[in-house]
Order: C-alpha cells, then sequence, then structure tokens
C-alpha cells in the first residue's frame, strides 16, 4: 500500500480492469463529442464572422534547448545601425551669431534618417524628326513605361504594400489620394494581377529548380478561398524557396500534378509499375500496365489521351482510375528528371505518403499530449513515455549535428522500447501501437541525417498565406488566383534568399535585371 492507500495488486483484479477499459472507452467518447462540439462551435463563430478559437499549443520538444534559437538578444552587442548606412544628400548647417575673427575649422557630421513619401509625375519630351522624304520618326519610351500610364517605383509600391504589408486595395487607393497620385481602385487591381506572366514564369521556375537540387521537400497546406468556393493551398518549400499553388482538391493526384509542373503527359514506366507494387494494388492493372509497357504504349499526352485509354482497357471502376493515375503521374514527374530518392517531408497527411516520406516528430506527439490519465499509476505511466518520447528527440537533433553510423542501431532499439506497452493503459497502448506503425518515417532521419525532424518551417511559410487570407479573404479570378500564389511565393523566397523583396520587385519592374533570376540564386547558394 502506497501513501495515498492504493494497492497495486487490485489493478490485476478483473473487475477493475473492466472498469478502467470502460472508463478509456467513456473517455474517447467524450473525446469525440467534444470535437463534435468543437467543430459547431467554430460553424457558429464563422456564421456571425466571430475569430476563431486557437486549437493547439506548441510543442515543447525544442523548449529551452537550443539558445540560438531563441528570439531574446542575450548578451549579444548592439549594432552600430549608422556604420554602413547610404547617405543620399548633404547638408550644411550655418552657425550664426559669429564674431569677427572666428576661423571655419571642418563640420561634425549628424546623421538623420528620413523617407520622401510624394507625387513623382514626370512628363517625357520624346524627339520628333522629320526626314528629307518627309517621314516622320518619334523616340520611344524604355519598354517598362511603354503601354502603361505609371511608373515602375509606383506600381512596385502597390505590389509590395499589398503582398509585404498586408495593406488592401482600398487603403491603398486612399493613401495614394493623399499623397496627389492620380489613380483609380481598377487600376490598382490591374496593377496587382494582370500581365504578370514573367513574374509567373520565374515562380514555376522555383519549384523546378528546388526538385532538381533539393535533397528534401517539405509540404503543409491549408484552406483558400477562389471563386467563392474553398479550395486549398499547398506549400512546397526547403530552406531556400517556398512555392504556393492554389486548388480545389487535396488529393494524391493533385500534388503529384502540381510536382509535374506545366507539364500534361503521363507515362509508364518502372516508376509507375513499382508504385502499383508498393501500393498493393490489384494485379489485373498491374498486368494491364505491364502489358501496355511491354507493348511501347508508354506515353500518354494529355488527360483526354489517358481517359481514351481507359476507355480501351475497360477500366471503369473509379478507385482503380485513380490510382493508375496516381502511378502514371509519378511515372511523367520521374521520367522528367525527378529523384525517386527525394524525402517528402510533412505533418503526416495521406496524400504526401509518397516517395521516401518523413515524419513531423511535433505532430507525432500530439496525441500523447492529449491522453488523460485517472490514477497516479496511469500518470507516471504517461509521464515516462512522454520523457522518453522527449530524450530520443534531443538525441536524432544532435544526430543530425553529428551523424554516427555507430548510433543508428541503438536509436532505433530506443524506439523500440519507448512503443512496448504499459500495463492496465488501454488508450496510451493504443497511441503507442500507432507510433509503431510510423517508426520508418518518423526514422529517415537515421538514414539521411539532413532530413527535417518537425514541419514548423513549412507551417511558418504557410503563415504567411493565411494572414492573407485573413486579410483579403479569397479571389473571385484566375489573374487574382495566380498574382497572390506567385507574389507570396516570390517574395518569401527573396526573404530566404537575403534578396530585399523592394529591390527585387523595382528591378523586375523596370526591367534592368540587375538581380539574377531567383533559381539562379538557389542554385549558387547550393
Amino acid at each position: 500500500m502506497d501513501h495515498y492507500g492504493f494497492r497495486p495488486e487490485l489493478l490485476r483484479e478483473p473487475f477493475v480492469q473492466f472498469l478502467l477499459s470502460k472508463l478509456d472507452e467513456s473517455e474517447q467518447q467524450i473525446a469525440r463529442l467534444v470535437h463534435k462540439v468543437e467543430e459547431l462551435e467554430d460553424e457558429i463563430r464563422r456564421i456571425k464572422k466571430l475569430p476563431k478559437r486557437p486549437r493547439i499549443r506548441p510543442s515543447n520538444l525544442d523548449k529551452g534547448t537550443n539558445k540560438s534559437e531563441s528570439n531574446k538578444r542575450g548578451n549579444t552587442a548592439k549594432r552600430k545601425k549608422k556604420e554602413n548606412l547610404e547617405i543620399h544628400e548633404i547638408k550644411k548647417i550655418r552657425l550664426t551669431g559669429i564674431a569677427p575673427g572666428w576661423k571655419l575649422i571642418g563640420y561634425e557630421s549628424r546623421v538623420r534618417q528620413d523617407f520622401i513619401v510624394r507625387a513623382n509625375n514626370v512628363e517625357y519630351q520624346l524627339e520628333k524628326w522629320k526626314g528629307p522624304d518627309g517621314e516622320i520618326r518619334v523616340a520611344k519610351l524604355p519598354e517598362h513605361l511603354q503601354s502603361t500610364h505609371f511608373g515602375a517605383t509606383l506600381k512596385s509600391y502597390i505590389i509590395h504594400q499589398y503582398y509585404e504589408c498586408g495593406v488592401t486595395q482600398p487603403l491603398i487607393f486612399t493613401s495614394l489620394k493623399d499623397y496627389g497620385v492620380d489613380i483609380s481602385s481598377g487600376q490598382i487591381s490591374s496593377i496587382l494581377t494582370e500581365d504578370k506572366q514573367s513574374f509567373h514564369a520565374e515562380k514555376e521556375s522555383l519549384l523546378t529548380k528546388g526538385i532538381e537540387i533539393s535533397e528534401e521537400l517539405r509540404t503543409d497546406d491549408t484552406g483558400a478561398r477562389h471563386q467563392f468556393r474553398n479550395g486549398f493551398c499547398n506549400c512546397i518549400n526547403t530552406r531556400l524557396f517556398t512555392y504556393f499553388t492554389t486548388t480545389f482538391s487535396k488529393s494524391r493526384i493533385n500534388f503529384l500534378t502540381i510536382l509535374r509542373g506545366e507539364r500534361s503527359d503521363y507515362q509508364i514506366n518502372q516508376a509507375s509499375l513499382d508504385y502499383v507494387k508498393r501500393e498493393k494494388h490489384s494485379c489485373k492493372y498491374h498486368q494491364i500496365l505491364k502489358r501496355s509497357y511491354d507493348n511501347g504504349q508508354r506515353v500518354f499526352e494529355d488527360k483526354e489521351d489517358l481517359q481514351k485509354y481507359y476507355a480501351d482497357e475497360g477500366i471503369k471502376a473509379q478507385y482503380a482510375i485513380r490510382q493508375i493515375t496516381e502511378a502514371l503521374l509519378i511515372g511523367s514527374i520521374v521520367e522528367h528528371g525527378f529523384d525517386p530518392a527525394t524525402v517528402i517531408h510533412s505533418d503526416g497527411a495521406g496524400q504526401f505518403n509518397l516517395f521516401v516520406h518523413s515524419l513531423c516528430w511535433k505532430h507525432a506527439e500530439r496525441p500523447l499530449v492529449k491522453l488523460k490519465s485517472y490514477n497516479h499509476v496511469q500518470e507516471e505511466q504517461l509521464e515516462s513515455k512522454k520523457s522518453a518520447f522527449w530524450m530520443l528527440y534531443q538525441l536524432l537533433k544532435a544526430y543530425k549535428e553529428d551523424p554516427d553510423a555507430k548510433a543508428t542501431f541503438r536509436l532505433s532499439q530506443q524506439f523500440d522500447s519507448l512503443c512496448e506497452p504499459v500495463v492496465n493503459y488501454a488508450s496510451l497502448n493504443q497511441v503507442l501501437e500507432e507510433l509503431k506503425k510510423k517508426k520508418d518515417q518518423l526514422l529517415v532521419v537515421l538514414e539521411r541525417p539532413k532530413t527535417s525532424l518537425h514541419n514548423n518551417d513549412s507551417e511558418r511559410d504557410i503563415r504567411e498565406y493565411v494572414k492573407r487570407r485573413k486579410i483579403s479573404a479569397g479571389t473571385r479570378s484566375e489573374n487574382g488566383r495566380k498574382a497572390r500564389d506567385t507574389f507570396l511565393s516570390l517574395k518569401k523566397t527573396c526573404r530566404k534568399l537575403e534578396i530585399s523583396f523592394w529591390n527585387y520587385l523595382l528591378d523586375r519592374m523596370q526591367n534592368t535585371q540587375s538581380i539574377p533570376q531567383l533559381s539562379q540564386v538557389m542554385a549558387h547558394k547550393i
């Protein structure tokens, strides 16, 4: 008997075990009902346009373990703000009340930062010449000023205010009116969304180059409104780039289509056949694909061509069409240079379970954090597992910094020990069993030390999109959707590459190209 008066041998009594199992079942049912009530409350909040309720507290796995990751300054020296400050203008201040006989011996420097905000209307007078034969020739404006009424700086300012500063179009309109700029709200909308093909092309090159040079792609998604419908924004990123794209699906087909890029083909090759085997699809469909592959029918130019193939082969079941389409998309992207050994790191969503799939440890921790204990024995068991989970995570972080092949077996064994069941705590054992099933995906880092352990970077990137969504809700036109995805992608990528987004916009709007293509900068960073 312990100091609480509890006798541990009672836990072995059948009746007590029966009561504990019923208690676990009741708790799970209560948790489901609580979740349903929260969903209904969220719907009421949405209808009443109330702010959303915060859901999940941040993980404590990294808390206090790395001072360099802290936001606090600590004992670092204060930087000299004006040491490398560019001077744009020098003004000399005269000293009044000087008596005769005094001599000027020099100046003391005082630097004050300022900012010029005003309209700057430029009249370009184009030379006009007349030849001997009567032909008249007129000089041309610089290319970036043709077919527009506004200069590059003004257009860059509008885009920067909207995407970098989160200012709405009506506020941009009123502020420009205050500055003396004669512009309509329709012209502001056009500057934000129209004729952005060069920006769209540069954004697409980010994903192409990222796939080419990266060993790991991190990914996540969030809700997005477009044309008054609920859609999804997918974020693919590494430490060098961020790529956003909005669709109406979050399926595996959709994710593979994003990886395929601008191409439209589907291909049967060894990668697609391997995928069908890995997913344990019907042997019938594997044989159909193998027969087509052996007969040389390997490439389908577009979706219509693929649908004709399905009709010819008598493939009608929707699940089969979905699975074969996934396989042929994998065949296409691998054929065009995607390395099947690339790590796809995610929070565990099923559509990302492709190639070498790595899972986020902080998402894997959440079921443990949510568990409740009903006596001090269960409390000690739960705290012991949480502590073991935290310790293993810290060891994996250290392993990433200094990989040691001798440690891989020990860390693998430690994971197995973590997942060992306990006595008389069914809900904890269920969580541990689910964790054990994810072992290979949680321990990818042992084979690939550069693999991420958490998905924080993706969530930080996608927060940029969520802020934009809260400010402007959804988009109504295809140009608006593409512009939102493009400029948020370019903005985040510029920040990762340590390029000023403002300077980037000016450079592209003035067509000077003094800043290289961002995909080239990415390759140089590698």
